[in-house]
């Protein structure tokens, strides 16, 4: 049988912390359900979402902070790597507000991808992911294969969502950074804002669709029609 019991918010907290990584994306019903499977108690739907709102805050508060130590990280990666290539583009916050400042993307690229892609396959895979841990953002990855056959990441990018602005921006970046990836072939899933940015690498490059991703849609969508 499960009990219903009264507890206090330090405590609800704590062993929420303990079965859940709570963002703004966690439910009031996650957390009352989170109870009754490891707890067999009842936490009344008040409580879960006083919970929930203190945890979101504090989750906010402690990634606003990491965040604003980015300028200091990029620092310190050009004076222990001074060819690295690196870009921030956040909104500026006023003077009366400094904390108003919103990241919405970064850029790096060891200074070393462009010496080791002149020696590469001219081929690239484009692709992102959704980071699930402490901060919840999209992680941009270019990928090359070396002359032994290995992957190679190039560089990477840190975008607040996969969408069309965050990719234009970062391969305008990329472009820049190794001018030679505007002969290469380019493999993706064309998805999410990528086939809309592409534009960005001009015409010389040739653009493929990943089979995977193909194969992964008709078992989605038996329907071909689905598909376009």
């Amino acid at each position: 049988m499960i009990r219903e019991v009264h507890n206090s918010q330090s405590w609800l907290q704590r062993k929420v912390t303990e079965h859940l990584f709570v963002t703004r994306n966690t439910t009031t019903r996650q957390i009352i359900d989170m109870f009754q499977l490891n707890y067999r108690v009842t936490v009344n739907i008040e409580a879960a979402r006083l919970a929930r709102a203190s945890l979101v805050n504090d989750r906010i508060e402690h990634q606003q902070e990491q965040f604003r130590k980015i300028p200091a990280y990029l620092e310190l990666l050009q004076q222990r790597n001074p060819w690295i290539h690196t870009s921030l583009h956040s909104t500026i916050g006023s003077e009366h507000t400094p904390e108003a400042q919103h990241f919405q993307c970064i850029f790096i690229c060891p200074a070393e991808s462009q010496l080791l892609f002149i020696q590469m396959r001219p081929f690239v895979a484009l692709d992102g992911t959704f980071l699930k841990a402490r901060f919840v953002q999209t992680l941009l990855l270019p990928v090359g294969i070396d002359g032994n056959g290995q992957n190679l990441i190039l560089a990477w990018g840190l975008v607040d969502s996969e969408n069309t602005d965050s990719w234009t921006w970062f391969l305008e970046r990329l472009k820049r950074v190794i001018p030679q990836v505007l002969e290469a072939t380019f493999i993706s899933d064309r998805d999410k804002g990528l086939m809309a940015a592409d534009h960005v690498l001009g015409n010389g490059i040739n653009l493929l669709i990943c089979c995977f991703h193909l194969h992964q849609n008709f078992k989605r969508f038996p329907n071909v029609e689905h598909l376009f």
